[in-house]
């Protein structure tokens, strides 16, 4: 059994991340409840939710999950104080989806960065929505013991915080690839600015074969002319997405290390990202002061 502390400092800092950047994206002030144990065969999906996993010593799920009614109002909030919108949208469609997930991203980007700090053995997949029942019962099937947090929020409403611990095998994390400094690296994003970055922080950890590619047809092609040992690759690029990418270059390559960049996504690329068989992810955004050891983990 986990001990209770180790569970606490999982959730603390995301609910630390959570209430502060309500407060600075939404002007929200919010405070927290006293957490208790959920049975987890009671555990009832409220409508909406992100979930972040974790691999390695510690095998979990975090959620932020929300009744629907206080996602709608969070996000509403949000797209008046960011975009100046004021007409208030009824339901959860893409334009939701997008300020919700600005916003969770900044709480999780920031709070896995702390809890890296802390050497605890473990690895954070990207966060991902969850919209429906079905993939929340997916979630539980492996599910022994929840913790859950009550947020409330003033004059709005409650959401929770919900600690998954996974009945598996821990330290169970894929052995990370041996990149010597001398081999080529491949870094594909459309950003020139994260490009510039990663290469910073290769050159950093002392790789200085570097090269670049804009998209996920240039990937592909520079794939097969330069053969480089490992492929750091953004999934969301135009003309070709980073996973689509990945599976043209798994036609003929299953063996290259392919680590995915991203930030919150939907279920179902990160799936078809692992069963196309990738060495991780890395969740964005990436600063000086972490991006060299979020890389260096596969290295």
């Amino acid at each position: 059994m986990i001990a209770t502390e180790i569970k606490t400092n999982m959730l603390k800092p995301f609910i630390d991340e959570t209430i502060n950047s309500l407060e600075v994206m939404a002007h929200l002030k919010a405070h927290v409840g006293e957490a208790f144990t959920d049975n987890v065969e009671d555990f009832r999906f409220k409508g909406y939710a992100i979930a972040a996993k974790t691999h390695g010593n510690l095998e979990m799920v975090i959620l932020i999950h929300h009744y629907v009614e206080t996602a709608l109002a969070i996000g509403n909030r949000l797209r008046f104080n960011i975009l100046n919108e004021s007409d208030e949208l009824p339901e959860i469609n893409e334009e939701m989806q997008s300020a919700l997930a600005e916003w969770g991203n900044t709480a999780i980007g920031n709070a896995t960065q702390c809890l890296e700090t802390q050497r605890l053995g473990i690895q954070f997949e990207p966060p991902y929505f969850i919209l429906n029942t079905e993939n929340m019962k997916s979630l539980l099937e492996n599910v022994r013991e929840i913790i859950s947090v009550p947020v409330h929020i003033d004059d709005v409403g409650r959401f929770y915080f919900n600690l998954l611990m996974i009945d598996s095998k821990a330290g169970e994390a894929k052995d990370a690839p041996k990149i010597q400094t001398g081999e080529k690296i491949l870094v594909v994003d459309d950003s020139k600015f994260i490009r510039r970055s990663m290469k910073r922080f290769l050159n950093s950890l002392g790789y200085e074969n570097i090269v670049e590619a804009a998209n996920g047809v240039e990937a592909v092609e520079m794939h097969a002319k330069d053969k480089p040992a490992i492929i750091f690759m953004d999934i969301v690029m135009p003309e070709m997405t980073g996973d689509e990418a990945l599976k043209k270059i798994r036609a003929t390559d299953s063996n290259i290390p392919i680590v995915m960049l991203t930030s919150v996504t939907d279920y179902t690329v990160i799936d078809r990202c692992n069963q196309m068989g990738v060495s991780g992810f890395v969740l964005k955004p990436l600063t000086a002061e972490n991006g060299p050891s979020r890389l260096k983990v596969f290295l």
